[in-house]
């Protein structure tokens, strides 16, 4: 019986696609360039691992590419106007607490950025604990971080399902024995929930 619920966050719980948002406003072809070499680069997985911080990391970005300081300051300071709560799965929170599960976040997120919408947005109020990567120096798909959850929080993987957006971690928390829902689209949360729980929420 699962008693445990644990979130991701981007693509989650929060929107995050700052790949559209660069191709509405600079074109395609920035877009693509900038996805590549700042969101999905090493630099930046070790910014959400605590290991550069948030703003080293967009120096050394506008010192590698300075022919595009523009774009990459707009993004910058534009980043925390993109994380905004995906309201019809921060709904879910209360009656899931009030069910009487506990809700856990597993999130790889750098530490500024986190401490922006943990600030910002009350839904984290229902959750029970929360392991973030750049306050661990952990990072998922790693094994390590998902044991942080389970060692912090005395979490039973077999009794509780972890959600994710990204197939790699899903994989992980599979091979720990968790129950998964690889949330491909975040408006099936309810429904995939639902089903797993064997509860219409």
């Amino acid at each position: 019986m699962i008693d445990t619920i644990v979130f991701d966050l981007g693509r989650v719980l929060i929107s995050w696609d700052p790949y559209s948002y660069m191709k509405r406003l600079f074109g395609e072809q920035i877009a693509e360039f900038l996805q590549k070499n700042i969101f999905e680069t090493k630099e930046w997985d070790l910014t959400d691992k605590g290991e550069i911080e948030e703003e080293n990391l967009w120096a050394m970005m506008i010192q590698r590419y300075p022919e595009y300081e523009e774009h990459i300051l707009h993004m910058k300071q534009t980043i925390t106007e993109l994380l905004n709560p995906i309201e019809e799965n921060v709904a879910l929170l209360p009656s899931l607490k009030k069910r009487g599960y506990r809700l856990f976040v597993l999130s790889n997120f750098g530490r500024r950025t986190f401490e922006y919408i943990h600030r910002k947005y009350e839904f984290f109020k229902y959750f029970d604990g929360m392991v973030i990567s750049s306050h661990v120096n952990q990072i998922k798909p790693a094994e390590d971080i998902f044991r942080t959850l389970i060692n912090r929080y005395s979490v039973v993987p077999e009794r509780a399902v972890f959600i994710d957006d990204k197939y790699e971690n899903i994989q992980t928390a599979k091979r720990l024995s968790f129950n998964t829902i690889h949330l491909t689209d975040h408006k099936q949360l309810r429904n995939e929930l639902s089903q797993v729980l064997g509860d219409t929420i």
